[in-house]
């Protein structure tokens, strides 16, 4: 490996439950986002930035989306001839009462983290949406005294669902613990909480240590864990970030997040900042707009083909708006198609697809209608089967 002061471990073994069906084929890392990307390229995007050469990819069970989406790493200027992205397989809810089985879940992160030959090691995943910069918390942890780095930010206290991570802050802003916001014991005076970004950095040793002597130990713990108990054991340096964020962890967030790329400002500051958002490119014609279309508000992919509205909605990848169709307040994935007379509103539609003529698929904004990968809506009863699920 080639070696530089810092590498990486993205863990991709996040809870896909809610998600779902935008997740039965896919984990959280590769949900498309704002008409183009992937959640995996933001903290891809932020190792290529910090100049981190060696990358440690850890498995969901659902990996083949992430295989394809990364192959090489050549989109994020990692494949490189020593380091580079290294993916490691699924092994997150095997059967660990095995000795052996347990020590091999370790063993993969830290033959890793010996051969990459860094100093220190930053720990991310894929659920939070936000542009970061991993030289500036680096540089932040050498200032501070403790041993770990954990990532937050302050956001209102009505924002925060009772099952997202926060950190306990002491008066001087160390990080005391990593605990659910339904364990919070704030007064009714606060009003923001310190989301938890799920965001580490360590010592590359110091987490090599944590790790062999997790190996030992009778209980089985995974990484993220093992980490939110080294903070409540030794307390953390707390780096607060104030730039966009969004995390992922239902259908609404992800309709919200989306639906925040319309907003120039979100959009520009998120992906367009100091640090570009990259992902893998493809070779594709402009999208087509007929001479009666309208589009007010929405931020469409390559190849699109519009020929009836589109109002705020996040378009991708050679998705067809038929004459006569509209489309509002809605997320319309890769290969989509909105046949004649047919109303989509505040809707998710997964890639491939297609509603027939003259139908409506309804929603709300807090409960936004999901339609599976590739399924095909003809009928009437179809659509009331889509609004009673």
């Amino acid at each position: 490996m080639r070696q530089g002061e810092m590498a990486a471990v993205i863990d991709l073994n996040e809870d896909v439950h809610k998600l779902l069906p935008l997740t039965l084929h896919r984990p959280i890392g590769t949900l498309p986002f704002a008409g183009r990307y992937r959640l995996i390229d933001f903290p891809l995007s932020a190792i290529t930035n910090a100049d981190i050469h060696s990358v440690g990819l850890f498995m969901p069970e659902s990996e083949r989306s992430v295989q394809d989406h990364i192959r090489s790493g050549a989109a994020w200027n990692l494949d490189l001839i020593q380091g580079g992205v290294f993916l490691f397989p699924y092994v997150a809810t095997r059967d660990y009462s095995d000795q052996t089985l347990r020590s091999r879940y370790y063993e993969n992160y830290t033959q890793f983290l010996r051969r990459s030959g860094s100093q220190y090691t930053v720990v991310m995943g894929a659920a939070n949406i936000a542009n970061i910069d991993l030289n500036a918390i680096l540089a932040y942890h050498k200032a501070g005294d403790a041993e770990i780095t954990a990532v937050y930010k302050n956001v209102p206290k009505e924002t925060i669902a009772p099952e997202d991570w926060t950190l306990t802050l002491s008066e001087q802003g160390i990080a005391t613990s990593v605990i659910q916001a339904a364990e919070r014991h704030d007064g009714e005076a606060t009003t923001t909480v310190p989301s938890f970004m799920d965001i580490y950095l360590l010592p590359t040793i110091d987490l090599i240590d944590l790790l062999d002597a997790a190996a030992q130990t009778a209980e089985f713990r995974r990484l993220p864990q093992l980490l939110r108990e080294a903070v409540l054991a030794g307390n953390a340096n707390a780096f607060e970030y104030t730039g966009y964020l969004a995390r992922i962890n239902s259908l609404q967030r992800y309709f919200a997040a989306n639906m925040d790329m319309l907003a120039e400002s979100n959009y520009q500051s998120l992906l367009f900042s100091n640090i570009p958002i990259l992902t893998k490119s493809k070779n594709e014609v402009p999208s087509f707009f007929a001479k009666d279309s309208t589009v007010q508000d929405g931020v469409l992919g390559t190849g699109a083909y519009i020929e009836g509205e589109v109002a705020d909605s996040v378009i991708f990848r050679n998705v067809v708006v038929h004459q006569g169709a509209t489309v509002q307040n809605s997320i319309l994935m890769q290969g989509s198609k909105i046949s004649t007379g047919s109303k989509v509103a505040y809707a998710i539609l997964d890639k491939g697809v297609v509603i027939g003529p003259n139908l409506t698929i309804q929603g709300s904004p807090d409960h936004p209608i999901v339609i599976e990968k590739n399924r095909t809506v003809f009928r009437p009863s179809e659509v009331e089967e889509l609004t009673h699920a």
